[in-house]
């Protein structure tokens, strides 16, 4: 009688990767260029999303099942560079929207449902979920609760952190990504050159206002003794026939 194999076998982990692109983004623009708003920096963004997979492979032993780019739009009509990013391999992106305050609405949101789907369908084994929300701490418990290990990156911090407390204690394991290793894919913006508009043509108020006063004295008014019409008379007068003559 064969007995059974009761050892046990490693099972190949397969794992997603979730990223909080305005997290991602706003504290690497702290941290690297002390920058405020999106606005002041430009992102190669193709290229810092296949630096992140390449970490992602050295830290995970498995499958990638695919990156998850969570970012915002305007009415979530995707940017010239989102549909570039949507044409990357084992990239989805998924937008909220963007208001005119420039907050994004929905993102976190779609965060949580995604990461708990995944975790409910045994689609992957481990998450990596780069973001620092607290709002997250739910569907992290959740995805626990299915038996999915759940990977916390953050992003250096300034100074302090720049992550919720209880989201870094509820993780499995947590990795700050160093500023070095952002700063290739971060740069400032350009500045615009100020325009300098053309001069207003001067008023008619302005160009005599400049002139000085004439000191030409004015001819006077001629007589009708002057010029050719003077002559013209003197002549009929001359040679007219007077009266009583």
């Amino acid at each position: 009688m064969a007995i059974p194999d009761l050892m046990p076998h490693p099972v190949a982990a397969k794992y997603a990767v979730l990223v909080d692109v305005g997290y991602l983004y706003a504290a690497a623009g702290e941290v690297l260029l002390a920058a405020k708003e999106r606005k002041e920096y430009r992102v190669a963004a193709d290229e810092l999303i296949q630096s992140l997979q390449k970490h992602a492979e050295a830290r995970i032993s498995g499958e990638l099942l695919r990156i998850y780019w969570y970012d915002a739009a305007r009415d979530r009509v995707p940017t010239v560079d989102q549909r570039v990013i949507a044409q990357l391999p084992w990239v989805k992106v998924r937008l909220g929207n963007l208001n005119a305050r420039g907050q994004q609405k929905g993102v976190d949101a779609q965060i949580r449902s995604d990461l708990e789907a995944l975790a409910r369908h045994h689609a992957v084994t481990d998450t990596i979920l780069l973001a620092g929300d607290e709002d997250m701490v739910p569907a992290v418990e959740a995805a626990q609760a299915y038996g999915v290990r759940i990977h916390l990156w953050g992003v250096e911090p300034p100074y302090g952190t720049n992550q919720a407390e209880r989201l870094v204690w509820e993780s499995d394991t947590v990795e700050v990504i160093s500023a070095d290793f952002l700063r290739p894919f971060f740069s400032r913006a350009p500045q615009p050159v100020p325009v300098t508009p053309p001069a207003a043509a001067p008023s008619p108020a302005q160009v005599f206002a400049g002139r000085a006063p004439s000191n030409r004295t004015p001819n006077p008014a001629r007589s009708p003794s002057s010029g050719r019409a003077g002559r013209a008379w003197r002549t009929w007068a001359s040679t007219s026939p007077r009266n009583g003559s």
